[in-house]
C-alpha cells in the first residue's frame, strides 16, 4: 500500500507544525522534502516545499483535521469584543484577556479538542 500526498507546505515549520497536530490524533505522518528547504533560492522554490503523506485509510480524518485547523485559524484572525470590558481579543478566544470574562458561546467559534 503507497501513501498519499495531503499537504504542501512552503516551509518546515508549517509542516511540521500540521504534522504535529496529525500524529497527536493517532494519525502515522511521513514529512518528504524536508532536507531540501535550505536549498530555497539556489533551486527552483517549489522543489523545496514540504510534503506530508499518509495512508490512505488516514486521509480523510486528516482532511477533517485541517479543515478544523483552517477554521480556528480563520476565527483566531477575527477579533471580538469584550461585553463587560470592551477589550478586543482574537476571535478563538474562549474567555477575555483582559477580565477574564468567559465569552457567550455566539462570540466562540466551535472548537474541538484534538485527542
Amino acid at each position: 500500500m503507497t501513501r498519499v500526498r495531503i499537504a504542501v507546505h512552503r516551509t518546515v515549520g508549517e509542516a511540521r507544525l500540521q504534522a504535529g497536530v496529525l500524529e497527536a490524533a493517532g494519525l502515522s505522518v511521513e514529512v518528504r522534502g524536508e532536507s531540501l528547504s535550505p536549498l530555497s533560492g539556489e533551486i527552483p522554490s517549489t522543489e523545496t516545499w514540504i510534503e506530508l503523506w499518509l495512508w490512505p485509510q488516514d486521509v480523510e480524518a486528516a482532511r477533517q483535521l485541517i479543515a478544523e485547523l483552517e477554521e480556528n485559524r480563520e476565527a483566531a484572525s477575527k477579533e471580538v469584543t469584550c461585553p463587560r470590558c470592551h477589550e478586543e481579543n482574537p476571535g478563538n478566544f474562549e474567555l477575555c484577556w483582559s477580565c477574564g470574562l468567559e465569552f457567550p458561546s455566539t462570540l466562540r467559534p466551535r472548537l474541538r479538542a484534538v485527542p
